[in-house]
């Protein structure tokens, strides 16, 4: 896959997080839009193993897969209730060493194995930290009427079965401390 830095330049003109997933490796970065260059603790990308790339901050998303681009940009039209796209943060990845800070880097572990690279000094106080994705839920709705479990539709027969919400897509908005601080670009 290309890197197409125009587009990003474009949507991110300062700085913005970088999710990378290749075959051989998932990696977080940063993009510095001022020198144009998407930063990782291994130098960069090989866009020959590249599959899916997520440029983000906490507006706005754009989410590159194969030949395509999805830009959250798209979803302030109608239709869409913003009120309910507030952001949820989930846990990510597992803690930290002091020993391992080093180039505006931290290296984070699991107990289970592996580590990845995460693009900012951590505070690490406590020895350890858990790192949280926050994630903002698209949603609409739909006014096909949605029955409980295990019960039939009431047509015709004035039945006031109602419509539901439904996600229609999400982003990435950043990321987290376990007490919900913001890490900060």
């Amino acid at each position: 896959m290309t890197i197409p830095y125009d587009r990003i330049r474009d949507a991110f003109r300062d700085r913005a997080w970088v999710y990378a997933e290749s075959i051989d490796a998932v990696r977080i970065g940063r993009w510095d839009g001022k020198n144009k260059k998407l930063a990782f603790h291994d130098g960069g990308l090989d866009e020959d193993l590249l599959q899916v790339l997520r440029v983000f901050d906490g507006s706005r998303e754009l989410r590159f897969s194969g030949g395509k681009c999805r830009d959250t940009e798209d979803y302030c039209g109608a239709g869409l209730i913003g009120a309910l796209a507030d952001v949820k943060c989930y846990y990510m990845y597992g803690y930290g060493e002091k020993d391992g800070i080093a180039d505006g880097y931290t290296k984070l572990g699991e107990e289970r194995g592996g580590y990845i690279f995460f693009p900012a000094e951590l505070n690490l106080t406590r020895g350890k930290v858990a790192l949280k994705l926050g994630v903002r839920n698209y949603v609409r709705y739909n006014r096909v009427p949605v029955c409980p479990k295990d019960e039939c539709y009431g047509f015709g027969l004035g039945g006031g079965a109602a419509g539901a919400l439904e996600v229609i897509d999400y982003a990435y908005t950043g990321f987290f401390y376990a007490d919900e601080k913001e890490v900060g670009l």
